[in-house]
């Protein structure tokens, strides 16, 4: 068959035009394709500077070096030719700012941190917040924090060679028309008893009132928890026989009550509206009272069920009241006990189950050992809920080999202080090392993460990946502003600082 000329022509032009055609679609998919890795990459880089975090970081981090190898002489091709080239760099620029906003969590960094402490064998007892200042107690310094920038405020010694051997729980209002807030902080020389109890004004530092309390006898420099208290405008100290109200303003004495005969003080508890005392009998049931704080009126009286002695408890909460009660007999009392204004009791929620282990006190079988003035609680109450850390095995594992890897679980529960009954349960990424109540929501701090759970329904709210840093302990975490955070370690000496902002 003859070809003719104008078939010749035809042909020409279209293969003129599949070759423009193939060089467009050149320019514009490597300008596409290597903006997109390019600016995702670049994303990955620097977003966590800019509140973006989690593991997804690190997949896309990846994606976008792999994928940028073979896109990279396409990319170089469409910046040469500007006219396509720059219009598709723009559309695929977009489209990797698009898949990292989309994939990428939200994720916190260290606003500020407070250089490690020295000596190396130093470590805090326990920690306040108080407005703007987070306030870090040692055996030897107590040190204020601006929460904003992480300037040092104020700083206060003990008295000679006193160390801090107590600490009230809460703080209280010190009566002055400015209403700044007191902490007690209990100190004596080694190996002396806990005699004297210190006023600390946290807006400044300067001292208040000193009592003197008739303490028992101490082993070194130990601190002993819960052995004062804030109670309304009261001042609790616990001594040999009984418990003694000062008042908060000036440090006068208000009220006495002594211990039933034959029981040992053993702890105090205050709240707005409540004293609690609790006393240890013997082999016989130990004695729980609330009192009124302005007088020491007697308005309960309750025999914990835990003959034959405690080897743990706990004031949970004053206000509704719950005790972690920990007896010595193995088939004794090992519970979290809730009870009403009448002094009955309403629930008992058994703080090893037969799916879970419940860490009342945050670090589980050694709580006390950490932050001894003051340790941390795990367990917190919300209205009439107790939400607490729990533990089952299998939650954490550690594989073999060369290079082991550590996988785990963890999980938030809550029960009800009216019946004992499990309402939900939160699962989150790893074991509980921070808790802190915010209102109707809980946030829970785990190894790399700092979760928000509704109170009410257990639902997730938040989650916020924590960058370049872990938290490997229990740590006093408290809330500071809007997804803002202070982190307060009992070892500041080497893994973790002594206090860190997170935003």
């Amino acid at each position: 068959m003859a070809v003719r000329p104008e078939d010749t022509v035809v042909r020409a032009r279209w293969g003129a035009r599949f070759a423009w055609d193939k060089e467009t679609w050149m320019v514009v998919s490597g300008g596409v394709l290597g903006a997109m890795f390019a600016s995702m990459g670049l994303a990955v880089l620097f977003g966590p500077a800019n509140g973006f975090g989690g593991e997804s970081l690190a997949y896309m981090g990846i994606i976008s070096i792999l994928g940028l190898m073979p896109c990279g002489a396409g990319f170089v091709w469409a910046l040469i030719h500007p006219r396509a080239g720059f219009p598709s760099a723009a559309v695929g620029a977009l489209l990797g700012l698009t898949i990292f906003v989309g994939f990428a969590g939200d994720g916190l960094n260290d606003s500020w941190k407070a250089p490690l402490d020295r000596p190396s064998t130093v470590r805090a007892v326990g920690s306040w917040t108080s407005g703007a200042l987070v306030v870090r107690v040692r055996p030897d310094l107590v040190v204020a924090y601006r929460s904003a920038t992480g300037a040092v405020a104020w700083s206060w010694s003990p008295p000679g060679q006193d160390t801090v051997c107590a600490m009230s729980r809460g703080t209280g209002p010190d009566g002055t028309a400015r209403g700044d807030a007191l902490g007690l902080i209990g100190h004596s020389p080694h190996d002396g008893p806990c005699s004297a109890v210190t006023a600390l004004d946290l807006a400044d530092g300067r001292e208040g009132w000193t009592a003197t309390v008739d303490a028992p006898a101490r082993d070194g420099d130990d601190a002993t928890p819960d052995v004062v208290a804030v109670a309304g405008q009261q001042a609790l100290l616990q001594e040999k026989a009984g418990w003694r109200a000062v008042r908060l303003a000036d440090g006068r004495d208000v009220w006495h009550s002594a211990a039933d005969p034959g029981c040992t003080p053993l702890q105090v508890a205050g709240g707005p509206g409540d004293a609690v005392t609790v006393a240890q009998c013997g082999d016989t049931a130990p004695v729980l009272r609330s009192l009124a704080p302005a007088d020491g009126r007697e308005q309960q009286r309750i025999a914990l069920p835990a003959a034959g002695g405690l080897k743990n408890l706990a004031v949970v909460s004053v206000d509704p009241l719950a005790v972690w009660v920990d007896a010595q007999a193995e088939r004794g009392t090992h519970a979290v006990l809730s009870y009403d204004r009448t002094g009955r009791q309403r629930a008992a929620i058994p703080v090893a189950g037969d799916e879970y282990d419940l860490d009342v006190m945050l670090g589980g079988l050694h709580a006390f050992d950490e932050f001894t003035a003051r340790p941390l609680f795990g367990g917190v109450v919300v209205g009439d809920l107790f939400v607490v850390p729990g533990e089952k095995p299998g939650d954490i594992g550690i594989s073999g080999g060369k290079h082991p890897s550590r996988t785990a679980t963890g999980r938030l529960l809550a029960y009800s202080l009216t019946d004992g009954g499990r309402r939900w349960t939160a699962g989150l990424d790893d074991q509980v090392t921070g808790l802190v109540v915010d209102g109707g929501s809980v946030w829970a701090m785990t190894r790399g993460r700092v979760t928000r759970v509704e109170v009410a329904t257990g639902r997730q709210s938040a989650v916020l990946d924590v960058n370049d840093t872990a938290s490997l302990y229990p740590v006093d975490l408290s809330v500071s502003g809007p997804e803002r955070f202070t982190v307060v370690a009992e070892d500041g000496t080497r893994d973790e600082p002594p206090v860190r902002v997170l935003s």
